[in-house]
């Protein structure tokens, strides 16, 4: 090997370092920030020129201190990541991982262009040419990342990564990136190129098999998820109309009953004319109709759902204040009806059995706003929630199984061309929806 090729078979640090900046970068823009302003700002400027800084510094270090050198990198790109995206600790470590495969085979490809061109054409000395190649193809290689990631966010807001993501993900990358560097620390190895071409070309083309192979993988954890989410959130409508049946069965079973105990009462009262007895089969009969009048909201699906979680309420202690005009409802689908209403109430009374005796309050409100129908639940909540998107945040550790019976309220309420959006103020929990009342759902659905 000659000089200028020995020399060239070195990539410079700053080439690397670009490529993890941009790498990040792409990450940062095509996911919600952490930060904003200035402070973030200032955080990704510390930290990138820590990286540039640190890579100048190790540039063609000793094996020995290879390894070490990487950790140190992947740290400053996992510390960037999760400072700057709302980002858990698992996806952080996810998308450092992705980051760092990235910015391996963009630096390697850059590089491999420019040994291609070396002794062909003389700009050895011609920084001009170097850093403009480097332009180019970082700006091609990085659009396309971006653009890639942001059609991966179209369907699924945040990719839940558990444990097993991880490491299939960390393991893949360490076989992509031991396998890619073989050469350059062993050049004699079993599986090593003898020539600065060979070389060259074996690292490329193994970082590019690595990006497409954890492109791919990703596609597929997005794809289970979203069967996961879809099957759930099917599964929680039809139990939530599976319910109303039953309630509505039973509405109807004791209706009749108190229908033939009111004919048993008047003939009672007829025979036996004692004032003792004839008040207290008054106070029956005023029993009776209090229960008629209970919950006759001008929709039977209403009512039924209102009767079950009614019943739930008196035994454990929850007072439940009605405010509604259940006729509003008539335009919606049975099954929309008592998903989302079961839905709304159910999370309202879990919340409400968390709090103190005398605290758990909950309240239900419909009414028509100008064309718009305007539905709302508040609860009492002495615990501060966190929202995200005006959606509550849930609290529970493992968040996959989580947060459906919100996001199968989102998806009724956009059939009907509606908006969701929770609030905290005082210690009272509030979820408002408002419908446009056409009467008319979306896209057919």
């Amino acid at each position: 090997m000659n000089t200028n090729t020995t020399a060239i078979l070195n990539t410079p640090g700053y080439y690397y370092a670009i490529a993890y900046i941009l790498s990040c970068l792409v990450v940062l823009f095509t996911n919600k920030r952490r930060k904003n302003g200035w402070s973030g700002i200032l955080i990704h400027v510390s930290i990138f020129s820590a990286l540039v800084f640190f890579m100048s510094l190790t540039d063609g270090i000793r094996k020995w201190l290879f390894i070490p050198s990487m950790c140190v990198i992947i740290g400053l790109i996992l510390a960037d990541l999760y400072l700057g995206c709302e980002f858990t600790v698992l996806q952080a470590c996810y998308y450092c991982i992705k980051a760092f495969i990235n910015g391996e085979f963009a630096a390697s490809l850059c590089w491999q262009i420019y040994y291609h061109f070396y002794g062909k054409v003389y700009y050895e000395n011609n920084s001009m040419w170097k850093w403009t190649e480097m332009l180019i193809v970082y700006g091609v290689i990085y659009i396309c990342l971006y653009l890639i990631e942001k059609s991966l966010h179209k369907d699924m807001e945040e990719l839940q990564i558990t444990g097993r993501e991880l490491m299939v993900v960390a393991v893949i990358s360490g076989a992509v990136f031991a396998v890619s560097n073989l050469s350059y620390l062993d050049r004699n190895g079993l599986f090593s190129g003898g020539m600065a071409s060979d070389i060259f070309i074996i690292r490329t083309l193994v970082d590019l098999s690595g990006l497409a192979v954890l492109y791919a993988y990703h596609i597929q954890v997005k794809e289970v998820q979203m069967r996961f989410e879809k099957d759930t959130l099917q599964n929680i409508m039809d139990m939530q109309y599976r319910n109303y049946k039953l309630s509505q069965e039973s509405i109807d079973l004791v209706n009749q009953k108190y229908h033939d105990l009111k004919h048993q009462i008047a003939i009672f009262k007829s025979e036996i004319g004692t004032e003792k007895t004839s008040e207290y089969l008054e106070q029956m009969e005023r029993e009776i109709k209090v229960f008629e009048a209970q919950n006759k909201t001008g929709n039977k699906v209403l009512d039924a759902v209102l009767m079950s979680k009614g019943v739930y309420c008196q035994k454990h202690g929850i007072e439940m204040k009605i405010m509604v005009d259940g006729g509003l409802l008539e335009f919606m689908d049975v099954v929309d009806v008592s998903a989302l209403f079961g839905n709304m109430l159910d999370n309202a009374i879990e919340s409400a059995e968390k709090q103190k005796e005398e605290k758990r309050l909950i309240g239900l409100y419909i009414s028509r706003e100008k064309q718009f129908l305007r539905i709302r639940t508040e609860n009492y909540c002495a615990e501060k929630i966190n929202f995200k998107n005006g959606m509550p945040i849930t609290t529970k550790k493992d968040k996959r199984f989580h947060g459906y019976g919100m996001k199968s309220m989102q998806k009724t309420v956009e059939k009907y061309g509606g908006s969701v959006v929770a609030s905290q103020r005082e210690h009272w929990f509030e979820l408002k929806i408002l419908i446009p009342l056409n009467g008319k759902r979306i896209n057919g659905i």
